[in-house]
């Protein structure tokens, strides 16, 4: 951040705008101690003063006492400033000045715009001002981002990452279990004070997980803050308007007008976003606006405590538009938290095979709807309909609950199709294939579900194969039978498969229609939009786009609170990009961590094969091969992603020197196919050309290397490329030139650089007068991250002592100094 508004102030003005308590002011402070401009060699005057008017009148001669060296003088007798004062002051200066102006809630005096407008023309290369607002001033903003004279740094800016938001809590002695630490993110969205406020509630609690939701210290801390400094300080209108609407924590124009009878719905929210009022717009085509989570909390209580009596019938405006625009799961929420039965359980009968077979884990902002009666309750229908709310937000047990008092009539295929959906929740893909058959697939939304059903619990089970054409069908029935959830559902989990199968290009168009169908729905809170962003970051990993994959896998987290699988799919992909980045240390931290947060938890068979896999390429890397064997062999179901694990093998038999073993392995895999992910058909073709340049056989280097450069061309593939290191870029530079058909990917590849320098050994070694031992060479490969001795010593269950002695001997053998020559000498000799 510091770095961020060094660059910025180059500008003459630095807009920082944010809604209260997301640490503008702190952000300054620890910036302005080290200001620095151009290449950082000039040290700045530093100036801060705080406006204490409501519109900001006082700022202009805040800024000439800042400037003036002698401000009595540049006022006359009436305490007044003339027009040209502050430019005169401004030419003045002797050297560059920066002045910030804090705590700006509002900008709207004339004379202040007029003279702020001056000053950002005039005082090019003197004067930088930066303003901390809550708001956008009145300034011709749009003008000055086209010719260069504005930077901004916004909310996005000053978000809290989560490894951030972990150090905030241990500042306050708090460390969280990875689940709560994702889920307190997801809540605050990196808001800082929401995240020091949860810190504070927590520290010394004996169950801090519990603090979140439980109604306490936090909830009211939060909840005092959002009243005092945003809610109370809106005009009676507004906040009339925004307590309504907090009935619906997303919204767009027409729902606005719906809920509260007004006429101007899109101009009211555009005009709450440019308030910074915690209320964002949604990238997308669909209008859709959110609350921030704790704000949507707070307004939806403060409602229930000033209006309590409007609450249902603001609840059944909202079902009924719901209704009407193709959203039913949110119109049948919305019927039973006004306790309107009759409309619930109408909405359910018509619509519930979009309503039980659509995304599920939304993150509501108010109690769950209260159940009904003891006369109500006989209906079966309406227990079903609170049923269905419950698996909506994750909630088994509930949902469990519902399910045992509802008509067990074995003919009704809606309650087939809530057994799927329960064993699905459940994370029991078998019994959700077993309920399919009583689902009696006999109109489109029906078959739709059935489909979905079967491809989801078929991915999950790691039968890729058989999972494309359900997905595929589901999804076009979805589309014709206008099922908002379902298409969702079906794009989401079709980008999952496809990048899993290496059809990078169709799994970002797939994931992108995922997300564009949820925007137009509404919908932003789904853990399937979390499968999406893990999918699509996948994507990016393989692009060698990694900062964007690691943006995604953030935002996926957001979403993944209680589902172990996608938490455990997150986890693998960043382990990927960490280790592609040469940092083998903390790829097998985000492994090992995903593995103590499980506590036991059951995964998809797919994902933990996926987990088992990951660990033994870095295991590889690192030098064990034994380890990485024994993942292979019983790390989760051996039959699902066999060419990933031909891959493994087949790279432990290179760096073991068995060329010959190693390209039987991969030949298997080494050609695609319809059964075969294009994913390891380029790392088995890369692998059998690395064994054929062992071998000798000219023929098998080129027959891989083109191979795996045709589809690294049709699927933008770069990272099996540049994971290789240098035995792979000698192969693209030596034998590429030789194909039949010229590939200009080569090139690139060949002239491309990794961090990472992994791959065979392929008596590289030779120019050393004493060369390396095995387990020297093991040490080695760890030297090339951050590990301490103690943690080497520790992966390779060796005491620090013999770590030590094998440091010795790789540093004298090397002609080393240190850690970092020793690795440099070892990738100029092609050790790694």
């Amino acid at each position: 951040m510091i770095a961020q508004l060094d660059a910025a102030v180059r500008a003459p003005l630095t807009l920082v705008t944010a809604p209260a308590g997301w640490g503008k002011t702190a952000a300054l402070v620890a910036w302005a101690r080290t200001a620095r401009l151009g290449d950082g060699s000039e040290s700045p005057v530093v100036r801060w003063v705080t406006s204490h008017s409501a519109h900001g009148a006082d700022v202009p001669g805040q800024l000439l006492g800042a400037l003036s060296t002698r401000p009595d003088e540049e006022l006359d007798k009436t305490g007044e400033w003339y027009g040209d004062d502050l430019l005169r002051a401004v030419d003045a200066l002797e050297r560059p000045h920066i002045v910030v102006v804090d705590d700006v809630r509002e900008i709207s005096d004339a004379d202040a715009l007029a003279e702020l407008e001056a000053l950002v023309r005039h005082g090019m290369g003197r004067l930088h001002l930066v303003l901390s607002c809550r708001r956008d001033p009145s300034l011709p903003l749009y003008r000055w981002r086209v010719n260069g004279s504005l930077t901004e740094m916004r909310t996005n800016d000053l978000s809290l990452t989560i490894g951030e938001t972990a150090q905030l809590l241990a500042a306050h002695d708090v460390v969280l279990p990875g689940a709560t630490l994702y889920e307190l993110h997801s809540i605050t969205e990196g808001w800082p004070a929401g995240v020091r406020l949860a810190a504070m509630a927590m520290r010394g609690h004996p169950e801090p997980e519990r603090v979140l939701d439980d109604g306490g210290a936090f909830s009211t801390a939060v909840g005092d803050f959002l009243t005092g400094e945003v809610i109370e300080s809106l005009p009676p209108d507004t906040r009339r308007l925004l307590l309504e609407a907090a009935v619906a924590p997303r919204l767009n124009a027409g729902l606005v007008e719906a809920i509260t009878g007004r006429d101007d719905g899109a101009r009211v929210l555009a005009e709450l976003k440019g308030s910074n009022a915690f209320l964002t717009r949604n990238a997308g085509p669909g209008g859709w606006y959110r609350f921030h989570p704790l704000f949507a909390r707070t307004l939806h209580a403060e409602l229930l405590r000033r209006s309590p009596e409007r609450v249902p019938e603001l609840h059944r405006r909202a079902a009924a538009w719901h209704a009407t625009y193709g959203i039913p799961a949110e119109a049948m929420r919305h019927a039973l938290l006004a306790e309107d039965w009759p409309t619930a359980v109408d909405v359910l009968e018509k619509h519930w095979p979009d309503i039980v077979g659509g995304v599920r884990y939304d993150r509501p902002h108010e109690a769950a709807p209260h159940a009904p009666g003891a006369e109500e309750a006989a209906d079966p229908r309406l227990v079903l309909a609170f049923a269905a709310e419950r698996l909506r937000v994750g909630d088994l047990d509930g949902a469990r609950d519902f399910l045992r008092r509802s008509d067990r009539d074995s003919g009704n295929p809606m309650l087939a199709g809530f057994a799927a959906a329960e064993a699905w929740l459940a994370g029991d893909a078998r019994r959700t294939l077993s309920a399919l058959p009583e689902l009696h697939a006999n109109t489109d939304e029906v078959r739709a579900l059935a489909m979905l059903d079967e491809g989801e619990a078929r991915l999950r089970l790691g039968e890729l194969a058989a999972a494309g054409a359900p997905l595929h069908g589901a999804l076009v029935l979805a589309q014709r039978a206008g099922m908002a959830q379902a298409q969702v559902c079906a794009a989401s989990q079709l980008a999952v498969l496809e990048a899993t199968r290496g059809r990078l290009r169709a799994a970002a168009r797939l994931g992108r229609q995922a997300l564009v169908t949820a925007d137009r729905f509404g919908i932003t809170d789904a853990t399937d939009l979390g499968w999406v962003r893990m999918a699509l970051a996948s994507v990016y990993g393989e692009w060698d786009r990694i900062q964007e994959a690691d943006r995604l896998l953030d935002e996926g987290l957001d979403l993944a609170a209680g589902d172990p699988d996608l938490l455990v799919a997150i986890a693998t992909v960043r382990a990927k990009l960490r280790h592609g980045a040469g940092r083998l240390a903390a790829a097998l931290e985000v492994l090992h961590t995903a593995r103590r947060e499980l506590g036991g938890a059951p995964l998809a068979p797919s994902v933990e094969r996926a987990l088992a896999l990951t660990e033994a390429e870095l295991r590889i890397s690192g030098g064990d091969l034994g380890a990485a064997r024994r993942l292979v062999a019983t790390g989760g179901d051996p039959d699902v992603f066999p060419g990933w694990a031909a891959c493994v093998d087949a790279s432990a038999a290179l760096v073991e020197g068995k060329a010959a073993a190693a390209a039987s392995t991969a030949a298997q895999f080494a050609t695609p196919s319809t059964d075969s992910a294009l994913t390891w058909t380029v790392h088995a073709a890369i692998l059998t050309s690395l064994a054929g340049r062992a071998l000798g056989d000219r023929n098998r280097v080129l027959r891989g290397l083109e191979t795996a450069l045709d589809i690294a061309e049709e699927e933008s593939f770069r990272r099996p490329f540049l994971v290789g290191g240098h035995p792979v870029r000698d192969l693209l530079a030596n034998f590429a030139p030789l194909l039949p058909v010229y590939h200009p990917l080569a090139a690139e590849l060949a002239a491309g650089s990794s961090p990472l320098a992994g791959g065979a050994r392929g008596g590289g070694d030779g120019s050393l007068v004493e060369p390396l031992t095995e387990r020297e060479l093991t040490v080695l490969r760890y030297l090339q991250g951050t590990m301490s001795n103690l943690e080497i010593a520790s992966t390779l269950y060796v005491s620090v002592n013999t770590v030590k002695t094998h440091v010795k001997n790789i540093y004298r053998k090397l002609h080393a100094g240190r850690r970092r020559e020793a690795v440099e000498r070892a990738r100029e000799l092609r050790l790694l």
